[in-house]
């Protein structure tokens, strides 16, 4: 608590003493729903960044950031923002405490930073398969490349990449857990019209303090053999073993594979992840298991137009490497033995929220999926800006839990955004419908106001 503090005071002093030479924003939001089961319906509270729970009836948050700008192309920002919900939580949280440099190509944010919303809001997973926006964002330090870094006249042969380090400071199975990603993905662009790029996610669980086995190993070593995935070596602890601790730590990896171009007019994404937790999933020995996906937008579409962007998005997580003799056995995403709370941060999932926990939120329970999802988004009757999700999922429970399978839901999401005025007031609808569970309906009321 007084590490954040500390974090926001130095954010307002920064912020007071270059007041004149800052461009300030800032964003105020409430959000009220009801619903008449339980939990509330699937997409009232999936995908929302941390600030909503299955639980939640209120939800407001506020942030301010201030962008000093050194030149055209290279600035500094600072933001801090707070976060109440009640639900779970019930109690007042950072939503953000940053400070971040950017210039044409390299980006580096250190502290808690929400990330850009991709694809208009209509994936489920946005960036990766590993890495969607279902959690708050973790504290830590993160680079990055802002843009592809092309070897020769912005075309032909580039790369992306990044390396993030951050720190898991909730409450967990292994206290203290540190978490690594990084990433790289060659680049190649043919046109303007055209472009494709392939490559490497990689995610690490690793150190901390285990229940049992005490400290785990945490020094420079520890974290040599954790990024690379070597093995863990003589100093894993007191009873731990290499089985156990699978390459020192809990890993998870994708491979991706981007094309963009241009057809008709449209612009076109069409996406593929594979994700592996080990080393027969790193062979594809768990095929077809990923995400496959495409985006069409209309850059030129009247701004009355019912139809402006669509996505597709097929999730297929049956496989798990059950029909190849492996040395690793069969897959169980998202779960390890050693960090038993998993892919998950503050209870909630990290990546493929159709992936889910047990009633408890402590473990996942269902981890073999196939669902189909659309997202639309446009201007309903010439002036209602709206958004739409519908997914269809099949549940197949997971390793050792089969309380869901055959479970079919549907799960729709209606965004209206009624009024852009001095305030933006939304209305969002959900619902869900199972074979085994009756109707879930759910409304929420919105309303924000930004500050420029």
């Amino acid at each position: 608590m007084k590490q954040r503090l500390l974090t926001i005071l130095f954010i307002l002093f920064f912020l007071s003493v270059n007041a004149q030479q800052i461009d300030f924003r800032g964003n105020l939001n409430t959000t009220g729903l009801i619903y008449n089961d339980e939990n509330s319906p699937f997409w009232l509270h999936t995908n929302q960044r941390g600030r909503i729970d299955e639980l939640t009836n209120f939800s407001g948050f506020i942030n301010a950031s201030g962008i000093y700008r050194f030149s055209e192309n290279a600035s500094v920002e600072v933001g801090v923002g707070a976060l109440y919900q009640d639900g779970y939580a019930d109690k007042l949280q950072l939503d953000e405490a940053y400070l971040a440099f950017n210039n044409s190509w390299l980006g580096i944010v250190a502290g808690r930073k929400q990330r850009k919303e991709l694809y208009r809001g209509l994936s489920v997973t946005n960036q990766s398969i590993l890495w969607s926006l279902n959690a708050r964002p973790l504290p830590g330090i993160r680079l990055f490349t802002n843009r592809p870094i092309f070897f020769k006249n912005n075309r032909g042969l580039g790369f992306e990449a990044s390396l993030e380090e951050y720190f898991m400071d909730d409450e967990r199975y292994v206290e203290n857990t540190r978490l690594h990603h990084k990433s790289f993905h060659l680049v190649y662009k043919f046109s303007p019209r055209f472009q494709i790029s392939a490559g490497l996610r990689h995610f690490v669980q690793w150190g901390g303090t285990h229940p049992e086995f005490g400290d785990l190993p945490s020094d420079f070593e520890a974290y040599s053999r954790a990024v690379t995935g070597r093995g863990v070596g003589d100093d894993a602890g007191d009873g731990v073993s290499e089985q156990e601790i699978n390459g020192l730590g809990n890993h998870l990896g994708s491979y991706e594979i981007n094309i963009k171009t241009i057809l008709a007019g449209y612009n076109v994404e069409v996406i593929y992840n594979h994700l592996f937790e080990d080393g027969s999933g790193s062979l594809l020995r768990n095929t077809p298991d990923g995400r496959y996906g495409i985006f069409i937008e209309d850059p030129a579409a009247p701004v009355d137009s019912w139809f402006q962007a669509v996505m597709y998005e097929f999730y297929y997580t049956k496989n798990q490497s059950k029909n190849t003799p492996t040395t690793d056995g069969e897959d169980n995403y998202f779960n390890n033995n050693l960090y038993r709370s998993g892919w998950t941060y503050e209870n909630r999932v990290l990546g493929l929220p159709f992936i889910t926990l047990g009633p408890d939120r402590f473990r996942i329970n269902n981890n073999k999926i196939l669902a189909h999802h659309i997202g639309l988004s446009g201007m309903a009757f010439k002036k209602v800006p709206y958004r739409f999700l519908g997914s269809f999922r099949k549940n197949y429970g997971g390793k050792g839990s089969s309380n869901t399978n055959g479970k079919h839901v549907l799960s729709t999401y209606l965004d209206l955004n009624l009024l852009q005025n001095i305030v933006n007031l939304n209305l969002q609808l959900g619902t869900d419908f199972s074979e085994i569970d009756g109707p879930n309906f759910g409304a929420g009321i919105s309303i924000s106001k930004s500050f420029l």
